[in-house]
């Protein structure tokens, strides 16, 4: 009986061993499988993989997507370019506020690039590239777009402080202005190269995403958050602008011969809120959330939206020109000298046909400390000298 408890003792142990040893095989061979990078394959295989649609000819919708998508990214190019040039031309527009808005219409030109980019290496032409110029592809539009929200986050806060301050122009040094530029370019530029460092699922193919098939899931996450996160800032800052100009324009308005004036600087700060942050929302939030759902819906069939969403991020680009800089009549005044080339009259102070002569007066009384005696003094110089300064939120 001891002999036979020791061979079934033997044998269990042998038993158990055995399958210590395949166990431990299986787990190495899994994490070998989990750990296997793929930097040789085709974007077929990701694309595959991921269930996303990879076309293998030009059809017709093919076809007016990438017309459609040209016409938009030159419009983008042209508008932002002629910002550029409007606010380098005119020296009314040297003030920090402009700075950043010809930063932003830099940001914006590159996006135009970066889709132009994306136009000749989409539809079938996708299956030519390879891993590296998949992620170059996607890292210039990711710079660009993280460039063009930096530079609406940066316009927010320099607004937000020269209100709270009763300014129309922050002091702000031109060296200042630099280095937040180039702040700005830096962290969007990291943004965009972060996946093609290492942060992707080529090396962890089990966390690919469905969307972005050479993008990590855990990547898309941040940059969705980071994105929704500033987006959240800009609409605090706009919103605090709005309820502290309103305030100040009610007190006002009982000591102030002009209550109408007030309240039509009221109305124009609310519609030019509504617009920033009604063009952000409409053109940013879709395809942000259904990055979050592509994580973390496997039901939701995202796929089918994904192109119309993440182009009407893109139409951002259209519109910023637009939001920011038609606004100014002054801008507008400026755009026309160049397209009809104009020589630009009047630059050391006179008001140039067609200047917001009322909304610079108007913001003027309504940021100073003395509505009354400001608005007198004002008043008095009008027909001497422009004061150079335009209220831009």
């Amino acid at each position: 009986m001891t002999g036979d408890e020791e061979k079934g003792r033997r044998r269990v142990n042998e038993s158990r061993t055995e399958r210590s040893e395949r166990s431990k095989r299986e787990s190495k061979t899994t994490t070998m499988d989990e750990e296997q990078c793929y930097y040789n394959e085709t974007i077929a295989f990701f694309y595959n993989r991921s269930g996303k649609y990879l076309a293998t000819d030009w059809n017709v919708v093919s076809r007016l997507v990438m017309g459609l998508g040209i016409t938009v990214c030159i419009f983008i190019m042209l508008a932002n370019l002629l910002v550029m040039i409007a606010i380098y031309v005119n020296r009314r527009f040297h003030f920090p506020i402009y700075y950043l808005m010809a930063n932003l219409a830099a940001a914006d030109f590159f996006a135009g690039l970066a889709y132009f980019y994306l136009m000749f290496n989409t539809g079938p032409n996708t299956r030519r590239l390879t891993v590296s110029t998949w992620l170059l592809r996607q890292g210039l539009i990711d710079t660009s777009l993280t460039a063009s929200v930096a530079n609406l986050l940066a316009i927010a806060i320099e607004r937000h402080i020269t209100v709270f301050r009763m300014q129309l122009h922050t002091r702000m040094s031109n060296r200042r202005v630099v280095v937040v530029i180039v702040i700005i370019w830096t962290m969007s530029i990291v943004m965009g190269a972060i996946p093609s460092v290492g942060w992707n699922c080529i090396c962890s193919i089990r966390s690919c995403s469905n969307m972005a098939p050479l993008y990590s899931n855990s990547y898309l996450i941040f940059w969705a958050v980071f994105n929704l996160v500033t987006f959240v800032v800009m609409v605090t800052l706009y919103a605090h602008i709005f309820v502290y100009v309103r305030q100040r324009t009610m007190r006002m308005s009982r000591h102030s011969s002009g209550p109408r004036r007030n309240r039509d600087t009221m109305m124009s700060l609310l519609k030019t809120v509504v617009i920033v942050l009604g063009a952000f929302i409409v053109c940013w939030t879709p395809g942000l959330v259904i990055l979050l759902l592509d994580v973390f819906c496997a039901n939701c069939n995202v796929l089918t939206y994904e192109k119309f969403f993440l182009l009407l991020a893109e139409f951002n680009s259209a519109m910023n020109p637009i939001i920011y800089s038609y606004r100014d009549k002054e801008m507008s005044a400026t755009f026309r000298q160049i397209l009809c080339c104009q020589r630009q009259e009047n630059v050391n102070g006179t008001v140039a046909e067609g200047s917001d002569r009322s909304a610079s007066s108007v913001n003027h009384t309504v940021l100073s400390g003395s509505g009354v005696q400001h608005h007198q003094h004002h008043q008095h110089h009008q027909h001497h000298q422009h004061h150079n300064e335009h209220s831009v939120v």
